[in-house]
């Protein structure tokens, strides 16, 4: 016959059963069995922090839980918390942000694993938490697809964005001969105070000294400020950006500087004034910078029009010498991956950077550089070479910022190209 203290033992263990059972099911447990999730949910505060909550039960006492987060798979955050064992536990973990670390918009997937002293085990279903700026109250149209969010302003300013931005995707599209199929969220800000909090730093002198008039922030998501004169030639410029990171996306190479901010300065339209004039001014006196240099910004603060003056010019060349198939036929080779950037110029134009320096220079009736060309070995196109370092998940919030992705007016000479 049982004693009275095993009888009590199995009795304290029903009645845990139900009791974790009886707390769970009010609230749509994510899983059955030994282990209950009672709540599993996800808040945050714009631009400062994403806060993780998990209340569960369990038979036995539970004595490991882990928190798993990404934005982008494969990559993944992983947090062991820190508790003392019980059988029923409320949890919490806080994932601190740096200002602009993520945009309004980013989609957050998060799951549990949990482990009780008896052995049993569960890993939860996955979860998504949509990250937005709750300090406005959005409104958003779409066409395509393309949305855009907006807070202030009318419905039919917000309409004529749209419009803007549908006409610049399809001519941006045209140029470059690629679909885009991908949504692209467009967020408007009505000031730069309001657009500030959603903007990665870059040091307290630059973000003095430089009016960010927008931005694409992820591989999908264009921040706008929506009230300045140029707001046309931004988005265009912007969307192509946009357009060119997700046509070549691959975990091996990029788009060189000089093709990506070509093309987004031939989206923008006409060149202007100030920096066909800095071009024109260089021809004469025979500084050009040369497409080598191109590929890369100079961070001389004086050649911000000739830099892009010159990939303006440079990629109209192209287009008008070998046509728009060559333009789509390059980004396609580069993103395979199998090649550098100018790599793949030479298995689809059949030269390098310094061979398209000096067919561009002769073309503006400028002789060859005086310097040897750099010989350049092509790698087999059954090659692939390893990939590059991973993107530490903590810094995924601003990856194109590091690209060069930023469009800005100069409201000094602080500014770099």
């Amino acid at each position: 016959m049982p004693s009275f203290t095993s009888r009590h033992r199995q009795a304290t263990v029903l009645l845990a059963v139900l009791g974790c059972l009886s707390l769970a099911l009010p609230f749509s447990a994510l899983a059955q069995g030994p282990i209950q999730v009672i709540e599993s949910s996800a808040s945050s505060v714009f631009s400062e922090k994403v806060t993780f909550h998990l209340e569960a039960c369990s038979v036995a006492d539970i004595t490991a839980v882990t928190l798993y987060y990404q934005i982008e798979k494969p990559l993944r955050i992983r947090v062991d918390l820190d508790f003392l064992p019980a059988t029923r536990i409320s949890l919490e973990h806080t994932w601190s942000l740096k200002r602009g670390q993520l945009s309004p918009g980013t989609e957050l997937e998060y799951w549990w694993a949990i482990s009780d002293v008896a052995g049993n085990t569960l890993v939860t279903e996955h979860q998504k938490y949509l990250y937005s700026d709750e300090r406005f109250d959005w409104h958003s149209i779409s066409e395509d697809n393309l949305v855009l969010y907006y807070y202030r302003g009318s419905d039919a300013e917000a309409r004529r964005l749209l419009d803007v931005a549908r006409e610049a995707l399809d001519r941006i599209q045209e140029s470059m001969g690629v679909t885009l199929e991908q949504p692209v969220k467009i967020w408007v800000y009505a000031n730069p105070r309001d657009m500030s909090a959603a903007l990665a730093s870059r040091g307290e002198v630059y973000d003095e000294s430089v009016l960010t008039l927008g931005v694409a922030a992820e591989k999908d998501t264009l921040l706008l400020l929506g009230a300045h004169e140029e707001i046309n030639e931004t988005i265009a410029h912007e969307l192509s950006h946009i357009v060119a990171g997700l046509a070549v996306q691959n975990p091996y190479t990029d788009l060189p500087r000089w093709l990506d901010e070509g093309l987004a300065m031939y989206a923008e339209g006409p060149l202007s004034a100030d920096r066909r004039a800095a071009v024109e001014r260089a021809i004469r006196n025979d500084t050009l910078i040369s497409v080598r240099s191109l590929s890369a910004y100079s961070g001389d603060p004086s050649q911000v029009d000739l830099f892009y003056g010159e990939v303006y010019m440079l990629v109209d060349f192209m287009l008008r010498t070998y046509g728009k198939e060559k333009i789509a036929k390059l980004i396609e080779t580069i993103k395979t991956g199998k090649y550098t950037p100018e790599e793949a110029l030479v298995q689809v134009y059949g030269f390098n950077y310094d061979e398209l320096d000096a067919r561009w220079r002769a073309e503006l009736g400028l002789p060859p550089r005086s310097q040897t060309p750099q010989p350049i070995s092509t790698a087999s196109p059954t090659e692939t070479p390893p990939p590059r370092p991973s993107v530490c998940p903590s810094a995924l919030a601003i990856p194109l910022s590091l690209v060069g992705a930023w469009w800005f007016r100069k409201r000094s000479d602080a500014g770099t190209p």
